[in-house]
């Protein structure tokens, strides 16, 4: 920040014209766009240092302000400050003791001692515990005294002052600060009251003094008394002018600077000079120079930049106000003290005073309009950095804030991401010819990239012939850059410069011989590398790098088909960017990591990615299967198509038929192309694999003998030194599959090998079809035989009867109920609120219509069709995999089936049909969206619609997804950005803070792990030998030893072998008094007890003490703890044999069974068990990740990638048998990016204990946890209204309401009230509750008749201010509103903007009360099951009466005798008195004394304007209104499922959560397996490493349902991260602020605000996250950048 002077010295020239243009259009003097601020474009030439546009880097200006005002930027900061301190002596109205703590802490924090925060608190607690009045210079004295021997003990270097966990800490201390300690209302110092102050608009203050004030006795401080507040304004309310705030500021900065100048570091630039708050106040403002600002040309019209014209705002009020202090100094009226600003007014302005202009300021004398006009100022001031802080401008041009925040601010658009050279862009088409690590180059390509190459005399021959050709001509060169910098482009049409230019390639130009070498901007060539990148780039794959092959003919990119996976492209016009990479260095990254070949498996789980598709896996089964030959020629143009680029012999096979004829199988071919693509040294492969297509479907007839599907099968892939000896080659193997052909060979031979194979395979299979096998598709291989079909007819005919079956079973109604009362069921439940019913009928029809669907599938699928497979090509298609599924065959063959609109049945209309062909709650299937047509013999136009209806949706799906998963994936990269496995293998943030100690727990690269899945252990062994081969094992040998971790684990095993039943928290002490203690009790019987133990303890510790080692060491012994393990001892990358104890386990088992396999058969093994367990040991090491591997970013790609395939149906509907719970993108977005504490379907899941008691118990605890709602007890309520009209005055509508409850038998199975209860309740609550509403509706509705719409005035205005005044730095609301105010960041997704325009456009004076408009008079019996609004009404039902033990106060009524009546009556009064007098407008109560089944009351109400419909405000209530609850449950369910152990128990789940609740219980609940879903509540009861994994399973549960596998490595990282400072933080801009790294906040969101606290606290930042290396143009920190290269010098 920037002082006054130091502007002053760095301004050319005050900019005073408000003009910026003279007439003519040149730039005006002293205007904004002056020649002194350098050339505002390129005609012009600046004035200061005489250069052109292109060179002059602009200038400064600078505007003076006539009057101080408030820095916008730190008018809030000011505020907080001015309200916290007395106006009367200048001190904080906090305590001392806390300024000095605060001060302490923050010194020590400086250092970064975390721990020392805590002490130093203890410490002055204790100090005035001690002496409790004592003076702040103690307490002072004291601490300091602490914080430096703090200091001096520690020896933290300097590194650790900015991390995470110290600015958090910072943040926290100083937010709380402001909270709780700037607001007491007295201030300690001089015991004055504190004057309010308030702030408006935010341009101005206003105070109001306090009425009384006491002087200290002789009051003798620094100050002087006008310093202090003057005795006339006690009481009165005034503005705070800029300038008396200033004054006051500085005064409080002598007494307090101290203090302050660490709560603001940033004002304090230089140690030496003396530290002003002069920041908060601004008396001039900086003139950026025009060339940042230029004007816009737009045909001859001028547009000037919105920063220019927010300038020229202030020049003109500026100009105004310097007359008005002429005037003011004219007639020698000074109410405020402006004298030196008087006096060089009046020098600059000695010409007549112009009076006019006073008149179009608004205000009553001179003194007034200067206020007036410097508010304005000061909100023109607040434009030029924020245009957003004014609200009542309309027309805004953009402050400095909006040019720095959102996407196309500075931030995100110029410095994180900038437009590049050497790019080319356009659409892609497919090339099967090309390898599938190549990409084809057009010719207009080819000429225009260049790289620039240094001469030598081993390349001068092809670069001199580069430059003859010149530009035009492909290996050509369009540029030759010289020694000494200057460039010379090669001419197209001048031969002869070209060759002068290529002679002298080696010598060097003329004059002093220079060091270093020319370089030629060459031509793009075959084998030059490219990056290649498809948007949206979404996960690393999206960029690879590929070999360039220019294709002369070709206008566009080519591709290989191979690659379309991982780029997701197709190639419907898709386009993609290639860039070329300028340097030695990028280009060998690009080989060597980036390339395609490397890329082969995905990071998200480990799976391959690239494979070939569609046409190559037809070709592909129908060459491999059994009977496909081929003659001598034909076999050899084969090999040659696939092996196109083998250099050298080709090894052939023998034919497999010798006579009559020589043939070759379609399985040789395949094999004579593996075994030319293995390398000569290495061994070839060996494989035993399955197909995709089942052994099932090569079944031709019924078996002769027993069938064994596994030995000699087409499903079973067996290949035997390189030879493919049995089975068929279809997705398993060739596709993008794991475990594969391809994916075998990628991990022995490596990636360039296994995209040979690829490129090869390719080749051959396009060959193949095109040459012998060719494919089609015709109706025969969809037909169905007519017997099939006849059985189809009839399962259809059976399902439109089924219907009305559904809805019976549904609404639970008895066989014998006429279809007219089903149907009217049926509405009731459609009409009805609660929707769970009529969910219900559509679970109920779904359910059955499938099982109709599934007989139709049964019937025609595979054998009902004319031809099975191989022969039918569709099913060839389906099941190789290459396209289809068999849902497609089935539309196709058998029938569409159920129609689902957001996971149910197409809704009903009002009127009860689905479309208006239908009857009203039709019974048949077909209306409800089952369509029984099939796309063979064509579907209805009903049923047509149904089909467009589901396709709609899909699409609208697809567009709103996209945007919700962006933002998603956004927050988690900006965050987790920074996180890179360092050279100790931790994880650590970019400042240095450990996340993790080993990646993802055991320090695994994820591509890595997919061999060393014990499943896969039989391969190595099978390839053993190119294996240790490729991976050095007896170099590794040699050099390593095992025994170290082979210790551990035996330490390990032996102590496992010792206390297999041992609880693990057992100490010697505990063991030696078990086996002591009852003996001495019995010797020592009683006595008196001494500090709380009886003299039988202490002689047992006295015992204790006198053993000697030797005995207390058995002890000790016997219960030591278990060792750790290995990977947490021994290093994993230096220490042989250090591995996960999962992998030991696995090796061990194997290893096992692999030697019992190999005793008994009868060839002595040609490889020792220790050899192979040394292999797959040296397997585990070299999987390790490698240092730099950027782990967050990976994390969160692998994360973020997959929720662009999440479908948004997020509710999974279901009635009242399951609970809904949020899944998708919505569930992820509450876990990651708001970390909500209340989830939208919080639930708790607790296994019942297994005993007969518990069981028992059950039925009850579940009644009991169960909400009850008035509505659902309630059976009818009849509302008599009459009007009585007694006199003028007296008015009023007398109504009689009377409630109807159910008899009790209804609902005592499901609920846990009586009707006593239910009657006490509505007689003490609710009655007051209906009152209340009905006062509050009638209010609502008065005010309706006189709301006028109006535009909000200032006056509104200032109003809301007051009311915000209170919260200071809202942040809790924030936290809540976070939802929400992503979509002002314009990240969030346009449909949600248009939808908060719309929602602030309507003024909503809708209550929910108006729309339940709902008659209560019919029979409301199907209100029972309703389960009530979730919102209490008026939360007047916290202090729940629990009925369960009230039954002592109400006296039973049910008594027999005479004198039991008469005292029955007596109670009856009593009550009915108590209900009478509990509320003026009830004016009588009566109830059912027998039963308690119903009640009645009259109310008389006054008469209102507007009538209001009493029925649906009940109905309304009824449901809302809860008569017992267990707080935060609403309902429980007894699910029943298999345990572990495979035993059946019941699972209580509820719906809410109430942990300390179900705590009670543990008699009956398994707590130890409790499980809720919501992560808060697990942290605050459990800790935060439950939260931890809570938060792992809950991201693993949400991709589950849709079956995504992301590796639960990168879901521990995201957890740790969340949870790093110990509470689990969102991935949003709350979660961002403890970020140690300023530039990688601003580059997140809201920079502007991150932007204000960077400069206020003096933050630096280290340039280490990436984020703040891309702002400044530096190498990122990890990966290849994470190291340096240091070369010996000598």
């Amino acid at each position: 920040m920037y002082t006054a002077d130091e502007i002053r010295k760095l301004s050319v020239k005050p900019i005073t014209n408000p003009q910026y243009l003279d007439n003519v259009g040149n730039p005006a003097v002293g205007g904004l766009y002056d020649l002194a601020l350098g050339p505002p474009d390129s005609r012009e030439v600046c004035a200061t240092c005489m250069q052109n546009f292109s060179n002059c880097p602009g200038h400064f200006g600078h505007i003076e302000l006539p009057l101080t005002v408030y820095n916008p930027l730190f008018f809030d900061k000011l505020y907080l400050l001015i309200r916290g301190s007395c106006l009367n002596c200048h001190m904080l109205t906090c305590p001392r003791a806390v300024v000095h703590l605060l001060l302490s802490q923050l010194k020590v924090l400086e250092k970064g001692l975390l721990h020392a925060v805590h002490d130093l608190e203890i410490i002055l607690n204790r100090f005035i515990e001690q002496c409790a009045d004592a003076t702040g210079s103690e307490i002072e004295e004291e601490l300091n005294r602490h914080v430096q021997e703090m200091l001096q003990s520690s020896q933290i270097r300097d590194r650790c002052s900015n991390v995470k966990n110290v600015c958090e800490c910072r943040n926290k201390l100083i937010s709380q600060f402001w909270k709780s300690h700037m607001g007491s209302k007295k201030c300690p110092n001089c015991k004055s009251r504190r004057s309010l102050v308030r702030k408006e608009h935010n341009s101005k203050l206003t105070v109001t003094y306090p009425s009384t004030m006491c002087h200290k006795s002789g009051e003798e401080g620094i100050l002087d008394e006008t310093a202090g507040i003057d005795e006339s304004q006690l009481g009165k309310r005034g503005y705070l002018t800029p300038m008396t705030a200033k004054e006051y500021i500085l005064a409080l900065w002598k007494n307090e600077g101290f203090f302050l100048r660490y709560l603001f570091p940033g004002m304090d630039p230089h140690e030496s000079s003396g530290f002003s708050p002069d920041l908060f106040f601004l008396d001039l403002l900086v003139v950026p120079p025009s060339r940042y600002r230029p004007v816009n040309r737009v045909g001859d019209r001028l547009f000037t930049n919105g920063q220019t014209v927010n300038l020229q705002a202030v020049i003109k009020d500026a100009q105004l106000i310097r007359k008005l202090l002429v005037f003011m100094a004219k007639e020698q009226c000074q109410p405020i003290k402006i004298t030196e600003e008087i006096q060089t007014a009046i020098g600059g302005d000695s010409e007549p005073l112009d009076h006019s202009v006073l008149t179009t300021i608004p205000g009553q004398s001179i003194a007034d309009k200067l206020y007036n006009t410097w508010i304005r100022l000061q909100s023109h001031v607040n434009i030029v950095f924020d245009s957003d802080m004014d609200k009542l401008i309309t027309e805004k041009y953009p402050g400095i804030r909006q040019l720095l925040e959102k996407k196309e601010g500075l931030f995100r658009k110029h410095m994180m991401g900038k437009r590049v050279d050497f790019a080319a862009r356009s659409v892609i088409c497919p090339d099967m010819y090309i390898g599938t690590n190549e990409i084809g180059i057009p010719m207009v390509f080819a000429t225009k990239l260049t790289y620039p190459q240094p001469v030598t005399p081993w390349n001068v021959k092809e670069l001199r012939q580069a430059v003859i050709n010149g530009p035009k001509v492909h290996p050509g060169a369009s540029m030759v850059i010289n020694e000494d910098g200057s460039r010379t482009v090669l001419s197209a049409t001048s031969l002869t410069q070209r060759e002068a230019i290529a002679k002298q390639l080696l010598t060097p130009s003329s004059g002093a011989p220079q060091t270093g070498l020319k370089i030629v901007c060459r031509h793009i060539k075959n084998g030059d590398v490219l990056l290649l990148n498809r948007q949206p780039t979404l996960h690393r794959p999206s960029i690879q790098a590929h070999r360039a092959r220019i294709l002369p003919g070709e206008k566009v990119l080519r591709l290989h088909y191979a690659n379309c996976k991982a780029y997701n492209a197709d190639f419907d016009g898709d386009e993609m960017n290639a860039h070329f990479p300028q340097s030695e260095l990028g280009r060998a990254e690009a080989y060597t990591l980036a390339f395609t070949d490397e890329q082969y498996l995905v990071p998200k789980d480990g799976k391959p990615l690239p494979g070939l598709i569609q046409d190559h896996m037809i070709s592909g089964v129908s060459m491999t299967i059994r009977g496909c030959f081929f003659t001598r020629e034909q076999y050899m143009e084969l090999v040659y198509r696939g092996l196109t680029d083998k250099k050298g012999r080709i090894k052939t096979f023998p034919p497999a038929i010798m006579k009559p004829q020589r043939l070759w199988t379609g399985k040789q071919v395949v094999s004579t192309l593996l075994i030319n693509i293995i390398p000569d040294n290495c061994a070839p492969l060996n494989l035993t694999g399955k197909a995709k297509i089942g052994g099932r479907a090569w079944v031709k007839g019924p078996a002769r003998g027993c069938l064994n599907l596994d030995s000699m099968c087409e499903s079973q892939v067996v290949i035997r030194d390189g030879e493919l000896l049995c089975g068929v080659l279809d997705k398993a193997h060739f596709g993008s599959s794991a475990y594969g052909l391809v994916h075998c060979c990628y991990e022995i031979y490596g990636g360039e090998v296994s995209g040979k194979v690829l490129t090869c395979l390719g080749r051959l299979f396009t060959a193949y079809l095109q040459l012998y096998r060719g494919f089609t598709m015709g109706i025969e291989d969809i037909l169905v035989k007519p017997e099939a079909d006849r059985k189809r007819k009839k399962i259809i005919e059976r399902s439109r009867q089924s219907g009305i079956e559904a809805v019976r079973a549904a609404l639970n109604l008895p066989e014998a109920a006429s279809c007219e009362e089903v149907q009217g069921k049926w509405q009731d439940a459609h009409l009805c609120k609660d929707q769970r019913d009529f969910n219900m009928v559509d679970m109920k029809f779904k359910e059955e219509v499938n099982s109709y669907n599934n007989e139709v599938n049964k019937v025609c699928m595979p054998l009902g069709l004319h031809r099975s497979f191989p022969e039918n090509n569709l099913q060839l298609m389906v099941q190789s995999g290459a396209k289809g599924s068999t849902v497609n065959t089935m539309q196709i063959s058998c029938l569409l089936g159920q129609i689902e609109l957001e996971g149910r049945r197409p809704p009903l209309m009002a009127s009860g049909k689905s479309l208006p062909c239908f009857q009203p709650y039709d019974f048949s299937p077909s209306s409800g969206g089952f369509v029984t047509g099939r796309f063979l013999t064509g579907i209805r136009p009903s049923e047509f619609f149904f089909h467009c209806m589901a396709g709609r949706e899909g699409l609208v799906d697809t567009a709103v997804k996209t945007s919700r998963s962006g933002y998603l994936q956004r927050c988690i990269i900006k965050h987790l950005e920074g996180l890179v496995v360092q050279y100790d293998l931790t994880v650590r943030d970019s400042d240095g803070s450990v996340v993790q100690f080993l990646y993802g727990e055991d320090g695994l690269d994820i591509p890595k792990t997919q061999f060393l899945q014990p499943e896969q252990f039989p391969f190595i062994a099978e390839n053993y030998e190119v294996i240790q081969k490729t991976n050095h094992l007896d170099e590794a040998l040699a050099r390593m030893e095992c025994h170290q971790a082979n210790q551990q684990f035996k330490a390990i095993k032996k102590w496992r072998a010792r206390h297999q039943n041992s609880v693990q928290r057992k100490g010697g002490f505990l063991l030696f008094s078990q086996k002591k203690l009852a003996s001495l009790k019995a010797q020592l019987p009683g006595g008196e007890i001494k500090n709380g133990r009886d003299p039988a303890t202490l002689q047992l510790l006295k015992m204790w003490y006198e053993l000697d080692e030797k005995k207390r060491r058995k002890y000790l012994k016997k219960t030591n703890k278990c060792p750790d393990p290995s990977l947490g001892v021994w290093r994993p990358d230096t220490y042989f044999a250090s591995v996960s104890e999962t992998f030991e386990n696995g090796v061990e088992g194997y290893i096992n069974k692999w030697q019992s396999e190999s005793s008994w058969s009868y060839m002595h093994p040609a490889l020792s068990s220790d050899r192979l367990k040394n292999l797959l040991y040296l397997k585990w090491q070299r999987s390790l990740c490698d240092p730099g591997e950027a782990v967050g970013l990976l994390a969160a790609q692998s994360i973020g990638e997959p929720s662009t395939q999440m479908t948004l149906n997020t509710f999974h509907f279901a009635g009242r048998g399951e609970m809904n719970v949020t899944l998708g993108i919505p569930r992820l977005r509450e876990i990651l990016m708001v970390a909500s504490s209340n989830i939208k379907t919080p639930m708790m899941s607790v296994p019942v204990l297994n005993t007969k008691k518990a069981l028992k118990k059950m039925k009850h605890l579940k009644k009991q946890l169960t909400r009850v709602c008035l509505a659902e007890v309630l059976q009818r309520v009849d509302i008599e209204e009459s009007l009585h009209v007694k006199d003028k005055l007296n008015k009023h509508r007398l109504y009689k309401i009377k409630f109807q409850f159910l008899p009790h038998e209804y609902y005592r199975e499901e609920k846990c009230v009586k009707p006593r209860q239910i009657l006490h309740f509505i007689e003490t609550r609710f009655f007051k509750v209906l009152l209340e509403a009905i006062k509050k509706k009638t209010t609502k509705m008065a005010s309706f008749n006189e709301v006028s719409t109006r535009k909000t005035t200032r006056k509104d205005l200032d109003d809301e201010q007051d009311k915000t005044q209170n919260n200071l730095e809202a942040v809790a609301e924030e936290e809540e509103n976070i939802v929400d105010a992503e979509v002002d960041e314009g990240d969030g997704d346009a449909t949600e903007k248009k939808r908060r325009k719309n929602q602030e456009e309507e003024v909503d004076y809708e209550s929910e009360e108006e729309n339940e408009e709902e008659n209560v008079n019919e029979n409301a019996e199907d209100e029972e099951a309703e389960s009530g609004k979730e919102e209490e009404a008026d939360g007047a039902e916290e202090d729940q009466s629990r009925a369960e033990g009230e039954d002592s106060q109400h006296l039973s009524f049910v008594s027999q005798t005479k004198k039991g009546k008469d005292r029955l009556l007596q109670s009856a009064e009593v009550r009915v008195n108590a209900v009478v007098e509990s509320h003026p407008s009830i004016q009588d109560y009566t109830f059912d004394t027998e039963n308690e089944l119903w009640c009645e009351v009259s109310l008389a109400l006054p008469l209102t304007k507007v009538y209001f419909d009493l029925s649906s405000l009940l109905a309304s209530l009824a449901r809302s209104t809860v008569i017992h609850e267990v707080k935060g449950i609403t309902r429980c369910l007894l699910n029943e499922s298999t345990s572990k152990e495979g035993e059946k128990e019941f699972v209580l789940q509820t719906e809410g959560i109430n942990l300390t609740e179900l705590f009670k219980y543990s008699d009956i609940l398994d707590l130890n397996r409790l499980y809720c879903n919501d992560i808060h509540s697990m942290a605050k009861n459990y800790g935060i490493e439950s939260a931890l994994r809570v938060i792992i399973k809950e991201i693993k549960d949400v991709f589950a349902v849709y079956g995504i596998v992301v590796d639960p490595r990168h879901l521990s990282l995201v957890a740790d991260y969340m949870c790093f400072e110990g509470i689990y933080k969102p991935l949003n801009r709350i979660g961002i602020q403890s970020n140690s790294s300023p530039l990688q906040q601003m580059t997140f969101e809201t920079s502007y605000k991150f932007l204000k606290e960077a400069t206020m606290m003096g933050a630096h930042d280290e340039l280490r996250s990436p984020s703040a290396c891309l702002v400044v143009g530096k190498v990122v920190k990890g990966g290849t950048g994470l190291f340096d290269l240091k070369q010996p010098l000598t």
